[in-house]
Protein backbone atom coordinates (compact mmCIF):
# COMPACT_ATOMS: atom_id res chain seq x y z
CA UNK A 1 0.00 0.00 0.00
CA UNK A 2 1.29 3.21 -0.79
CA UNK A 3 0.04 4.83 2.57
CA UNK A 4 2.67 2.40 4.24
CA UNK A 5 5.53 2.90 2.25
CA UNK A 6 5.32 7.04 2.61
CA UNK A 7 5.31 6.31 6.19
CA UNK A 8 7.75 4.51 6.30
CA UNK A 9 9.64 6.63 4.23
CA UNK A 10 8.94 9.72 6.91
CA UNK A 11 10.35 7.55 9.30
CA UNK A 12 13.35 6.68 7.82
CA UNK A 13 14.45 10.08 6.97
CA UNK A 14 13.41 11.27 10.30
CA UNK A 15 15.83 9.06 11.68
CA UNK A 16 18.74 10.99 9.28
CA UNK A 17 18.21 13.85 11.13
CA UNK A 18 19.96 12.28 14.54
CA UNK A 19 23.21 12.62 15.96
CA UNK A 20 26.03 11.13 13.94
CA UNK A 21 26.60 9.47 17.45
CA UNK A 22 23.07 7.79 17.40
CA UNK A 23 22.43 4.59 16.37
CA UNK A 24 19.29 4.52 13.47
CA UNK A 25 17.23 1.47 13.41
CA UNK A 26 18.74 1.38 9.83
CA UNK A 27 21.97 0.40 11.25
CA UNK A 28 20.78 -2.19 13.67
CA UNK A 29 22.36 -5.41 13.66
CA UNK A 30 19.20 -6.59 13.80
CA UNK A 31 17.27 -9.82 15.41
CA UNK A 32 18.67 -12.97 15.97
CA UNK A 33 15.60 -14.78 14.47
CA UNK A 34 14.61 -12.20 11.14
CA UNK A 35 10.74 -11.09 11.28
CA UNK A 36 8.76 -8.75 8.71
CA UNK A 37 9.15 -5.33 8.84
CA UNK A 38 6.36 -3.07 10.22
CA UNK A 39 5.14 -0.91 8.31
CA UNK A 40 4.24 1.92 10.71
CA UNK A 41 6.91 1.26 13.45
CA UNK A 42 11.05 1.22 13.10
CA UNK A 43 12.73 -1.92 14.56
CA UNK A 44 13.72 -0.30 18.12
CA UNK A 45 10.20 1.10 18.73
CA UNK A 46 8.60 -2.53 17.94
CA UNK A 47 11.03 -3.84 21.05
CA UNK A 48 9.66 -1.49 23.26
CA UNK A 49 6.13 -2.72 22.28
CA UNK A 50 7.10 -6.06 22.49
CA UNK A 51 8.83 -5.85 26.16
CA UNK A 52 5.63 -3.29 27.14
CA UNK A 53 3.04 -6.47 26.60
CA UNK A 54 5.53 -8.89 28.49
CA UNK A 55 4.48 -10.82 31.40
CA UNK A 56 7.66 -10.22 33.14
CA UNK A 57 7.64 -6.42 32.48
CA UNK A 58 3.78 -6.39 34.03
CA UNK A 59 5.26 -8.35 37.04
CA UNK A 60 7.31 -5.23 38.01
CA UNK A 61 4.46 -3.33 39.48
CA UNK A 62 4.95 -5.96 42.07
CA UNK A 63 8.80 -6.06 42.52
CA UNK A 64 10.67 -3.85 45.34
CA UNK A 65 12.82 -1.24 44.22
CA UNK A 66 13.88 -0.11 48.32
CA UNK A 67 11.35 -0.60 50.05
CA UNK A 68 9.78 -4.64 50.50
CA UNK A 69 6.30 -5.25 49.77
CA UNK A 70 5.04 -1.71 50.00
CA UNK A 71 1.32 -1.03 51.50
CA UNK A 72 1.88 2.68 50.67
CA UNK A 73 0.96 3.33 47.01
CA UNK A 74 2.66 6.23 46.89
CA UNK A 75 6.36 4.42 47.27
CA UNK A 76 8.19 3.45 44.25
CA UNK A 77 7.80 -0.23 42.70
CA UNK A 78 10.46 -1.80 40.13
CA UNK A 79 7.85 -0.50 37.29
CA UNK A 80 7.82 2.83 38.30
CA UNK A 81 11.80 2.66 38.69
CA UNK A 82 11.64 1.34 34.71
CA UNK A 83 8.79 4.02 33.97
CA UNK A 84 11.04 6.85 35.59
CA UNK A 85 14.25 5.47 33.70
CA UNK A 86 13.06 6.04 30.80
CA UNK A 87 11.05 8.98 31.08
CA UNK A 88 14.26 10.81 31.95
CA UNK A 89 16.53 9.09 29.36
CA UNK A 90 14.31 10.51 26.74
CA UNK A 91 14.22 13.77 27.72
CA UNK A 92 17.50 13.71 27.92
CA UNK A 93 18.53 12.08 24.24
CA UNK A 94 15.69 13.97 22.92
CA UNK A 95 18.14 16.93 23.78
CA UNK A 96 20.77 15.24 22.30
CA UNK A 97 19.30 14.10 19.27
CA UNK A 98 19.78 10.48 20.21
CA UNK A 99 17.40 7.55 18.90
CA UNK A 100 14.59 8.14 21.72
CA UNK A 101 12.91 4.39 20.23
CA UNK A 102 16.23 2.71 21.15
CA UNK A 103 16.40 4.58 24.63
CA UNK A 104 12.74 3.64 25.62
CA UNK A 105 13.41 0.15 24.80
CA UNK A 106 16.41 -0.35 26.44
CA UNK A 107 15.08 1.52 29.33
CA UNK A 108 11.25 -0.72 29.80
CA UNK A 109 13.52 -3.58 29.61
CA UNK A 110 16.14 -2.84 31.86
CA UNK A 111 15.22 -4.21 35.12
CA UNK A 112 13.49 -7.34 33.58
CA UNK A 113 16.08 -9.94 35.17
CA UNK A 114 15.27 -8.55 38.48
CA UNK A 115 14.22 -11.03 41.32
CA UNK A 116 11.59 -10.33 44.27
CA UNK A 117 12.94 -8.23 46.93
CA UNK A 118 15.37 -6.29 45.03
CA UNK A 119 18.99 -6.00 45.78
CA UNK A 120 18.21 -8.24 48.55
CA UNK A 121 17.04 -11.03 46.47
CA UNK A 122 19.67 -10.65 43.91
CA UNK A 123 22.44 -10.99 46.96
CA UNK A 124 20.43 -13.91 48.15
CA UNK A 125 20.01 -15.39 44.88
CA UNK A 126 23.63 -14.94 43.73
CA UNK A 127 24.82 -16.17 47.01
CA UNK A 128 23.42 -19.57 46.56
CA UNK A 129 24.98 -19.85 43.03
CA UNK A 130 28.25 -18.63 44.29
CA UNK A 131 27.94 -21.55 46.90
CA UNK A 132 27.55 -24.67 44.22
CA UNK A 133 30.03 -23.24 41.80
CA UNK A 134 27.99 -21.92 39.36
CA UNK A 135 30.46 -19.05 37.48
CA UNK A 136 29.40 -15.76 37.73
CA UNK A 137 26.83 -16.21 40.29
CA UNK A 138 23.57 -13.81 39.81
CA UNK A 139 23.20 -10.76 37.92
CA UNK A 140 20.05 -9.40 37.43
CA UNK A 141 21.46 -7.34 34.34
CA UNK A 142 22.77 -10.89 32.40
CA UNK A 143 19.43 -12.68 33.68
CA UNK A 144 17.91 -9.73 32.05
CA UNK A 145 19.53 -11.17 28.91
CA UNK A 146 17.83 -14.60 29.83
CA UNK A 147 14.47 -13.66 30.36
CA UNK A 148 14.54 -11.54 26.71
CA UNK A 149 15.70 -14.20 24.88
CA UNK A 150 14.70 -17.46 26.41
CA UNK A 151 11.88 -17.57 29.58
CA UNK A 152 9.22 -15.43 28.03
CA UNK A 153 6.77 -16.85 25.66
CA UNK A 154 7.13 -20.40 26.69
CA UNK A 155 10.98 -20.46 26.03
CA UNK A 156 10.73 -18.83 23.03
CA UNK A 157 11.78 -15.41 23.77
CA UNK A 158 10.93 -11.69 23.11
CA UNK A 159 13.67 -11.64 19.79
CA UNK A 160 14.97 -7.88 20.72
CA UNK A 161 17.20 -6.59 18.34
CA UNK A 162 20.82 -7.52 18.87
CA UNK A 163 21.17 -3.30 20.68
CA UNK A 164 18.19 -3.19 22.92
CA UNK A 165 19.77 -6.90 24.33
CA UNK A 166 22.96 -5.16 24.71
CA UNK A 167 21.64 -1.89 26.25
CA UNK A 168 19.51 -4.75 28.85
CA UNK A 169 22.97 -6.59 30.00
CA UNK A 170 25.37 -3.63 30.23
CA UNK A 171 22.99 -0.97 31.97
CA UNK A 172 24.65 -1.82 35.57
CA UNK A 173 23.10 1.24 37.73
CA UNK A 174 24.89 0.31 40.54
CA UNK A 175 28.09 1.15 38.84
CA UNK A 176 28.94 5.11 39.61
CA UNK A 177 31.01 6.49 36.52
CA UNK A 178 31.25 10.44 35.38
CA UNK A 179 31.71 9.93 31.90
CA UNK A 180 29.89 6.91 30.37
CA UNK A 181 31.10 6.25 26.73
CA UNK A 182 30.24 3.17 24.30
CA UNK A 183 32.28 0.25 23.44
CA UNK A 184 31.49 0.52 19.86
CA UNK A 185 34.11 -2.33 19.07
CA UNK A 186 32.70 -4.92 21.24
CA UNK A 187 31.03 -8.00 19.40
CA UNK A 188 27.14 -7.57 19.71
CA UNK A 189 26.53 -11.30 18.12
CA UNK A 190 28.14 -12.83 21.26
CA UNK A 191 26.25 -10.87 23.94
CA UNK A 192 26.32 -14.57 26.03
CA UNK A 193 30.19 -13.71 26.23
CA UNK A 194 29.45 -11.12 28.91
CA UNK A 195 30.14 -12.20 32.15
CA UNK A 196 30.37 -9.42 34.88
CA UNK A 197 29.74 -5.63 35.04
CA UNK A 198 32.78 -4.38 33.63
CA UNK A 199 31.25 -4.29 30.08
CA UNK A 200 30.06 -0.97 28.58
CA UNK A 201 27.27 -0.20 26.13
CA UNK A 202 28.11 -0.47 22.74
CA UNK A 203 25.73 1.95 21.64
CA UNK A 204 25.19 5.89 23.04
CA UNK A 205 21.74 5.68 24.21
CA UNK A 206 22.59 2.29 26.10
CA UNK A 207 25.01 4.61 28.23
CA UNK A 208 22.63 7.16 28.95
CA UNK A 209 20.02 4.61 30.06
CA UNK A 210 23.46 3.25 32.63
CA UNK A 211 23.86 6.58 33.64
CA UNK A 212 19.81 7.90 34.31
CA UNK A 213 19.30 4.36 35.75
CA UNK A 214 21.03 6.25 39.15
CA UNK A 215 19.40 9.70 38.01
CA UNK A 216 16.12 8.27 38.57
CA UNK A 217 16.49 6.17 41.82
CA UNK A 218 18.45 8.62 44.12
CA UNK A 219 16.54 11.40 44.56
CA UNK A 220 13.38 9.43 44.70
CA UNK A 221 14.66 6.62 47.35
CA UNK A 222 15.46 9.77 49.33
CA UNK A 223 12.24 10.94 49.18
CA UNK A 224 10.52 7.56 50.24
CA UNK A 225 12.64 7.26 52.76
CA UNK A 226 11.09 10.51 53.79
CA UNK A 227 7.98 9.51 53.77
CA UNK A 228 8.46 6.43 55.28
CA UNK A 229 9.99 8.42 58.08
CA UNK A 230 13.24 6.97 58.52
CA UNK A 231 15.31 9.66 58.01
CA UNK A 232 14.16 13.87 58.27
CA UNK A 233 15.36 16.67 56.02
CA UNK A 234 17.44 17.59 58.69
CA UNK A 235 19.49 14.47 58.38
CA UNK A 236 20.44 15.17 54.62
CA UNK A 237 24.03 16.95 54.47
CA UNK A 238 23.84 20.20 53.73
CA UNK A 239 25.60 20.09 50.80
CA UNK A 240 22.64 18.22 49.13
CA UNK A 241 20.13 20.32 50.36
CA UNK A 242 21.66 23.36 49.17
CA UNK A 243 22.80 22.34 45.66
CA UNK A 244 20.64 19.48 45.03
CA UNK A 245 17.21 20.21 46.81
CA UNK A 246 14.93 17.23 49.05
CA UNK A 247 12.57 16.74 46.52
CA UNK A 248 12.99 14.17 43.68
CA UNK A 249 12.14 16.76 40.87
CA UNK A 250 14.52 19.31 41.94
CA UNK A 251 17.23 16.55 42.37
CA UNK A 252 16.69 15.29 38.85
CA UNK A 253 16.38 18.88 37.79
CA UNK A 254 19.70 19.45 38.95
CA UNK A 255 21.74 16.02 37.56
CA UNK A 256 19.16 16.46 34.02
CA UNK A 257 20.35 19.69 33.31
CA UNK A 258 24.47 18.68 34.20
CA UNK A 259 24.29 16.10 31.98
CA UNK A 260 23.02 17.74 28.81
CA UNK A 261 25.20 20.57 28.82
CA UNK A 262 28.50 18.20 29.71
CA UNK A 263 27.31 15.46 26.98
CA UNK A 264 25.51 17.76 23.94
CA UNK A 265 28.27 17.12 20.71
CA UNK A 266 29.83 14.41 22.04
CA UNK A 267 30.27 10.78 21.59
CA UNK A 268 29.79 9.81 25.91
CA UNK A 269 27.54 10.71 28.29
CA UNK A 270 28.84 12.72 31.06
CA UNK A 271 28.71 15.02 34.17
CA UNK A 272 30.30 17.82 35.53
CA UNK A 273 32.94 17.00 38.33
CA UNK A 274 31.13 18.98 40.80
CA UNK A 275 27.35 17.68 40.30
CA UNK A 276 29.25 14.33 39.58
CA UNK A 277 30.60 14.71 43.84
CA UNK A 278 27.42 15.82 44.60
CA UNK A 279 25.75 12.75 43.46
CA UNK A 280 28.06 10.75 44.79
CA UNK A 281 27.46 12.50 48.49
CA UNK A 282 23.78 11.71 47.88
CA UNK A 283 24.72 8.05 47.04
CA UNK A 284 26.83 7.54 50.37
CA UNK A 285 24.09 9.25 52.31
CA UNK A 286 21.74 6.88 50.91
CA UNK A 287 23.34 4.09 51.27
CA UNK A 288 24.30 4.69 54.84
CA UNK A 289 21.03 6.23 56.14
CA UNK A 290 18.23 4.51 54.15
CA UNK A 291 19.63 1.12 52.17
CA UNK A 292 21.37 0.18 55.33
CA UNK A 293 18.99 1.43 57.59
CA UNK A 294 18.51 -1.09 60.96
CA UNK A 295 14.51 -1.01 59.79
CA UNK A 296 15.26 -2.17 55.97
CA UNK A 297 17.83 -4.45 56.86
CA UNK A 298 15.74 -6.48 59.16
CA UNK A 299 12.60 -6.66 56.48
CA UNK A 300 15.63 -7.25 54.26
CA UNK A 301 17.11 -10.04 56.51
CA UNK A 302 13.43 -12.08 56.50
CA UNK A 303 13.50 -11.39 52.61
CA UNK A 304 16.79 -13.37 52.24
CA UNK A 305 15.21 -16.02 54.18
CA UNK A 306 12.25 -16.32 52.51
CA UNK A 307 14.43 -16.89 49.05
CA UNK A 308 17.28 -19.44 50.68
CA UNK A 309 14.73 -21.09 51.94
CA UNK A 310 12.84 -21.29 48.69
CA UNK A 311 15.18 -22.22 46.68
CA UNK A 312 16.51 -25.29 48.66
CA UNK A 313 12.77 -26.24 48.67
CA UNK A 314 12.50 -26.35 44.94
CA UNK A 315 15.32 -27.41 44.20
CA UNK A 316 14.16 -30.53 46.65
CA UNK A 317 10.96 -30.84 45.06
CA UNK A 318 12.24 -30.81 41.50
CA UNK A 319 14.44 -33.73 42.37
CA UNK A 320 11.84 -35.70 44.00
CA UNK A 321 9.65 -34.99 41.48
CA UNK A 322 11.62 -36.38 38.90
CA UNK A 323 11.81 -32.85 37.21
CA UNK A 324 8.21 -32.75 37.33
CA UNK A 325 7.42 -36.04 35.41
CA UNK A 326 6.57 -38.39 38.79
CA UNK A 327 2.42 -37.38 38.49
CA UNK A 328 1.95 -39.13 41.71
CA UNK A 329 4.61 -36.87 43.92
CA UNK A 330 3.26 -33.58 41.62
CA UNK A 331 -0.32 -33.86 42.66
CA UNK A 332 1.25 -34.56 46.45
CA UNK A 333 2.45 -31.42 46.35
CA UNK A 334 -0.14 -29.42 44.52
CA UNK A 335 -2.53 -31.21 47.14
CA UNK A 336 -0.26 -29.47 50.14
CA UNK A 337 0.43 -26.28 48.06
CA UNK A 338 -1.64 -25.23 45.23
CA UNK A 339 0.33 -22.47 44.07
CA UNK A 340 3.51 -25.18 42.87
CA UNK A 341 0.86 -26.46 39.90
CA UNK A 342 2.77 -22.97 38.38
CA UNK A 343 6.17 -24.05 38.93
CA UNK A 344 5.29 -27.02 37.12
CA UNK A 345 3.80 -25.75 34.10
CA UNK A 346 6.35 -23.44 33.87
CA UNK A 347 9.11 -26.48 33.77
CA UNK A 348 6.80 -28.01 30.86
CA UNK A 349 6.14 -24.71 28.91
CA UNK A 350 9.94 -23.34 28.69
CA UNK A 351 12.39 -24.91 27.13
CA UNK A 352 14.68 -26.83 28.92
CA UNK A 353 16.62 -29.95 28.31
CA UNK A 354 16.83 -33.02 30.61
CA UNK A 355 20.37 -31.89 31.17
CA UNK A 356 19.79 -28.50 32.03
CA UNK A 357 20.54 -28.74 36.03
CA UNK A 358 18.26 -28.09 38.81
CA UNK A 359 19.89 -24.92 39.71
CA UNK A 360 18.96 -23.65 36.39
CA UNK A 361 15.22 -24.96 36.39
CA UNK A 362 14.72 -23.25 40.28
CA UNK A 363 16.65 -19.73 39.76
CA UNK A 364 15.13 -19.14 36.31
CA UNK A 365 11.65 -19.64 38.67
CA UNK A 366 12.40 -17.69 41.32
CA UNK A 367 13.84 -14.70 39.58
CA UNK A 368 10.47 -14.09 37.88
CA UNK A 369 8.63 -14.29 41.09
CA UNK A 370 6.88 -10.84 42.15
CA UNK A 371 7.41 -10.18 46.29
CA UNK A 372 3.91 -11.23 46.28
CA UNK A 373 3.70 -14.76 44.68
CA UNK A 374 7.12 -15.48 46.23
CA UNK A 375 5.62 -15.05 50.04
CA UNK A 376 2.59 -16.94 49.03
CA UNK A 377 4.57 -19.89 47.89
CA UNK A 378 6.36 -19.21 50.94
CA UNK A 379 3.70 -19.81 52.99
CA UNK A 380 2.23 -22.88 51.40
CA UNK A 381 5.05 -24.46 51.50
CA UNK A 382 6.30 -23.62 54.85
CA UNK A 383 3.12 -23.43 56.86
CA UNK A 384 1.41 -26.19 58.14
CA UNK A 385 -2.15 -26.45 57.20
CA UNK A 386 -5.23 -28.31 59.46
CA UNK A 387 -5.48 -31.93 59.23
CA UNK A 388 -8.96 -32.07 60.07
Amino acid sequence: MKIEVDIKKILLEDEEKLSPFARKSSESLGRRFPIKSDPFRLEFARDETRILHSPPFRRLKHKTQVFLSPDNDHICTRMEHVLHVSSIASVIGRCLNLNTDLINAIAKGHDLGHPPFGHTGERQLDEILQDKGVPGGFMHELHGLRVVDMLTNHGSGLNLTYEVRDGIATHCGESFDRVVAPDRKRDLYNLESISGRGFWPATLEGCLVRLVDRIAYLGRDLEDALKAKLIKKSDIPIDITKNLGTENGQIIGVFVNDTIANSAGRDCIEMSEEVFALMKTLKEFNYKCIYLHPEVENKSGKAANIIKLLFHKMEEIFQDSQRGQNNGAVNNIIREAPLMDTFFNFIKNTNYSGETPSWRVVTDYIAGMTDHFAQKTFTQLFTPTPVV
